[in-house]
């Protein structure tokens, strides 16, 4: 799929939502999702925003907004999967945190008023997106003179023989995957939307446990199989850049590609 194609919509938020409201409760407690260090880290950049008003999109397990909420005056909780939105609440309410309020949007399309937040938060989801461009446009509209756009999530390559080996074996693992994005593809989309980018990095994250990273989707056992035979098949430049690890002939981990962008409302 074309880096500038946006994918069939209606059948992608189909197979999101089928994909992800079964799966809910696993990834409010994922390790990944839920301790991630990259929260800790949105956090410190949206500080210098004070009490603030913030919409996290795509809030899945609702770790981002009850990150968030201690430090903001209000945080919206959005998702398009309703179970997902159901089990954040559950979450967050169970945390005793009082000032975070739910709504079920698409990403694209986000139903508030122009210039009404100070900050949009997307965290390991706009890979998902149907139309990612749309999603920054939509953000971008939201936010007041000053705002901003964080998104932390899985990054592009440059290299494309690479960036096509980990599209492949994202997507293989998790069909409503659509792309992984560089930061150079960011920064255009962000233009685009009269955002201007502020600050990007690398975000080195623990890698994915094979056996729990594919059963965390409900991946099928042989689909589970196919990819690691891939995988430990694949060309030794491939293994060590993405650091898949072997034992007795099967994957133990493998590492993903990751990187946070902070975008300012001009």
């Amino acid at each position: 799929m074309s880096h500038d194609q946006p994918a069939d919509q209606a059948a992608l938020k189909a197979l999101v939502q089928a994909q992800f409201a079964p799966a809910a409760r696993d990834y409010v407690t994922s390790a990944t999702h839920a301790h991630g260090a990259d929260l800790a880290r949105l956090a410190q950049l949206a500080a210098p925003l004070g009490r603030a008003l913030a919409l996290d999109v795509a809030t899945g397990g609702g770790h981002t907004a009850l990150t968030l909420a201690p430090q903001m005056r209000h945080v919206i909780a959005s998702d398009l999967t309703l179970a997902m939105l159901r089990a954040a609440r559950e979450h967050i309410a169970a945390q005793g945190v009082g000032n975070v309020s739910y709504l079920r949007a698409e990403a694209e399309r986000l139903p508030v008023a122009p210039a009404s937040l100070d900050l949009v938060t997307c965290r390991i989801a706009a890979h998902h997106f149907a139309d990612v461009r749309a999603f920054v446009r939509s953000s971008a509209a939201a936010l007041r003179p000053g705002g901003l756009l964080i998104v932390s999530d899985h990054v592009g390559l440059d290299d494309p023989d690479l960036d096509q080996f980990m599209d492949r074996f994202e997507r293989w693992r998790d069909p409503s995957h659509v792309r992984a994005y560089t930061f150079g593809e960011w920064r255009g989309f962000c233009e685009e939307a009269g955002l201007e980018v502020t600050y990007t990095e690398d975000d080195p994250r623990e890698p994915y446990e094979y056996a729990s990273w594919t059963a965390r989707i409900r991946m099928p056992e042989p689909e589970q199989a196919a990819l690691e035979r891939w995988l430990l098949a694949a060309e030794p430049r491939y293994r060590e850049r993405f650091e898949v690890v072997e034992r007795e002939g099967r994957v133990v981990s493998l590492r993903g590609t990751f990187g946070i962008i902070v975008a300012r409302r001009s």
